[in-house]
């Protein structure tokens, strides 16, 4: 994987840290109806951030990975 790779996760991260923002907001608003539904849709966010997390934490991994692999045949 590449840098622009790592921009693309760092990218959907953001974009899902505002959604579950806009979720929460919801269900903090008095009487809001939806509530129950944000609260369905900030469990599936929340786990879609933590899946994007580590697909973060593999890509500098293998990164590191490559830079020793690297260094070995040097």
């Amino acid at each position: 994987m590449s840098d622009e790779d790592l921009k693309h996760l760092m990218n959907a991260r953001e974009a899902l840290v505002h959604k579950r923002l806009a979720c929460a907001q919801t269900i903090a608003a008095p009487g809001d109806a939806s509530a129950d539904s944000a609260i369905r849709s900030i469990v599936d966010v929340q786990r879609a951030i933590e899946v994007i997390d580590f697909a973060i934490e593999e890509l500098e991994q293998a990164e590191l990975d490559d830079e020793l692999e690297a260094e070995d045949e040097e």
